[in-house]
């Protein structure tokens, strides 16, 4: 049962990754001589609010997220300082800014964590002769075989306890002839027991099997801060990667008309039942634990929103440095009415899109 500090934990975590993202865009615009109206942290209701020389900062009752207003940013507006009548590269600076501080912000993240030894190498899979499951209706269940034995040798010869081990043993299943056995030599509580069975042949898969699946590890970071900076770069690299192909996918399944599948992608609700699951659980090990699954979070949500963001979607910073890349080559501005209508359309959809989503989440959980 979740807990109300977990859930807090979760909602702030959410707070500062969007909160993070909307000072990118903040600094720069100022920075870049773009008034500000407004600055906030949180959604909702004001809690305090305090005006400064030329832009209110306030924060609100929801913590999740925020804003920051530009002076001009949807209009026309003759304020000299007005962000549409700023030069295009300041204001593509200003609109990358949030997306950049994501990045920035998951970047220290992964450092810290990879310095710490605080997360294993996701890349760095090894496959293990150790039982992760075992199919009660194949062989190996009838044999008596369990989740967490280890196999040490078949036909009295050993294995190593690596992928080279896992290949020989899967060889040597799929060379069994006949009515012939296998004997394999299994450590269970630290002792060793023989078991003798025969594989099968599954038509599904087109070879012999056991009905076994074999546990993977992750090799341990062993880095100071240091050399952690380009392993970090690295695992981002990678993660993003594999975070726009599989938003590739999704979308594509969208245009299919496939629904939103529970546990491929979640909403506001989806995202803090998990952090806030995880998070619980992981202070239950001990302080450092739970800090480093705070941070684990930061990461990860920080960089999916960076992605997210960057997707040539209206409404989206992406879409927007979309217009700003035609303007700039046209060198004269689009039409903001025109624009506007189009962003309006692209916000409606993604709401219609957080709606479906949030609703999945909700069944997910009341299942």
């Amino acid at each position: 049962m979740l807990n109300f500090v977990s859930i807090f934990v979760a909602l702030i975590i959410l707070g500062v990754v969007v909160t993070i993202h909307e000072f990118g865009h903040f600094i720069v615009g100022k920075l870049s001589g773009i008034a500000v109206t407004e600055f906030a942290v949180g959604m909702g209701p004001k809690l305090i609010s305090w005006q400064g020389k030329e832009t209110k900062y306030s924060i609100r009752l929801l913590p999740l997220g925020g804003f920051c207003a530009f002076v001009g940013e949807d209009e026309d507006n003759p304020d000299p300082r007005a962000m549409n009548n700023q030069p295009v590269w300041k204001r593509f600076l200003t609109v990358f800014a949030g997306p950049f501080m994501n990045f920035l912000l998951a970047f220290i993240m992964a450092v810290v964590l990879i310095a710490g030894s605080g997360i294993p190498n996701p890349y760095s899979v090894v496959t293990v002769p150790v039982l992760y499951s075992v199919d009660e209706n194949m062989p190996a269940g009838r044999a008596g075989l369990q989740a967490g034995d280890v196999i040490v040798k078949v036909d009295g010869e050993e294995i190593a306890p690596n992928d080279e081990g896992v290949e020989m043993l899967r060889k040597c299943i799929a060379e069994t002839e006949g009515e012939d056995t296998l004997t394999l030599t299994v450590k269970r509580n630290g002792e060793e027991m023989e078991v003798s069975l025969a594989p099968e042949y599954s038509e599904e898969e087109g070879r012999l099997l056991i009905g076994i699946v074999f546990s993977a590890q992750y090799e341990e970071y062993d880095c100071n801060v240091i050399t952690a900076v380009p392993e970090a770069m690295t695992l981002l690299g990678k993660t993003v990667i594999n975070t726009v192909a599989f938003l590739k996918d999704m979308i594509s399944g969208l245009l299919r008309g496939a629904g939103v599948e529970q546990g491929s992608f979640s909403g506001v609700v989806g995202i803090v039942s998990s952090v806030s699951t995880d998070v619980q659980a992981s202070f239950s090990y001990g302080f450092t634990t739970g800090v480093y699954s705070i941070m684990f979070w930061l990461l990860n949500i920080s960089l999916s929103l960076g992605i997210m963001n960057l997707l040539p979607i209206p409404a989206l910073d992406g879409g927007r440095l979309v217009f700003l890349t035609v303007e700039g080559i046209r060198r004269k501005p689009l039409n903001r009415e025109k624009e506007a209508i189009v962003n309006l359309i692209g916000f409606v959809l993604l709401i219609l899109l957080m709606i479906v989503v949030t609703v999945s989440d909700v069944r997910g959980l009341l299942k």
